[in-house]
């Protein structure tokens, strides 16, 4: 099955951990082995040379808790206010929020 541009791309090794402490962001570990085998991948690389040399990923967290790392997807769309209200009447939006 061919991935598309919104298929995730989970980072492969690389394991992010909560803590306690207010001034530690994330705890992280990186296993070697399977992080090298993940940056073979055609779509990693091709990640890669899209950002000049980066590997450019987040770090989210799951329904679970569970914090996780993806492949940062460079493909946002813009959404206009008729895609993000459709059922907004534009000749009485005078554009004030209230």
């Amino acid at each position: 099955m061919a991935k598309t541009d919104s298929d995730t791309i989970f980072i492969n090794g690389l394991y992010t951990y909560t803590n306690e402490k207010e001034y530690i962001v994330s705890k992280n570990s990186l296993n070697v082995e399977k992080f090298k085998e993940m940056l073979k991948d055609p779509d990693v690389e091709k990640h890669i040379q899209q950002n000049e040399g980066y590997l450019k990923f987040v770090t989210m967290i799951s329904k679970k808790g569970k914090p996780y790392s993806k492949l940062e997807n460079n493909n946002y769309k813009e959404v206009t206010s008729k895609e993000h209200s459709p059922d907004r009447d534009s000749k009485d939006d005078d554009g004030l929020p209230f």
